[in-house]
């Protein structure tokens, strides 16, 4: 009987340490979390939609001033109320910033059209194998291949023209820093 009861202790003690660590556990994610939560950074909105882009110290950002043609590539390393600092402490005034570029979905596109790319020469290559081999048919690259082909081809050249999309802050954008 001694037994019995003493095993059941042990599973009541393991259950409890467990618990008690998972506890813990849950509390330091949600106290890291509200830390993560609390740093300032540059926010881009459209009001009245969802569509939000944050900049944190260490993003790259890609802006253009108001009096310039170009974008501009930098490394945000602070915040002030009306300002951004870039590049070792170079102030940017919010108001000089005429548009800001996002280029965060150029890898994965050019990645999709490097796939197109490389699917086109499988296409002549596979349908010259099935031909040649299991079919026998003449010739061995068939019509309807070239539509296939003339598709990814194009796929792949628009891939490597996309440059993302820009936001310029006179249409409805706004650029404001975040103080928590």
């Amino acid at each position: 009987m001694n037994k019995a009861i003493s095993g059941c202790d042990s599973n009541k003690t393991d259950l409890n340490s467990r618990l008690i660590t998972l506890i813990g556990f849950i509390l330091f994610l949600s106290f890291n979390s509200l830390s993560a939560q609390m740093e300032p950074f540059l926010l881009l909105e459209k009001p009245g939609t969802k569509h939000r882009i944050r900049y944190y110290v260490g993003d790259e950002i890609l802006f253009k001033h108001k009096d310039q043609e170009v974008f501009n590539t930098a490394i945000v390393v602070g915040f002030s109320d009306s300002s951004f600092f870039v590049n070792k402490d170079v102030e940017i005034k919010i108001r000089e910033v005429e548009a800001l570029a996002d280029r965060s979905k150029v890898k994965m596109v050019r990645g999709i059209a490097n796939g197109a790319l490389i699917a086109v020469p499988g296409f002549f290559l596979l349908t010259i194998a099935n031909n040649g081999l299991n079919t026998g048919d003449r010739p061995l690259v068939g019509r309807e291949v070239y539509p296939l082909a003339a598709a990814f081809t194009a796929l792949g050249g628009l891939g490597y023209l996309y440059k993302g999309k820009r936001y310029r802050l006179e249409n409805r954008w706004r650029l404001i820093v975040v103080h928590h």
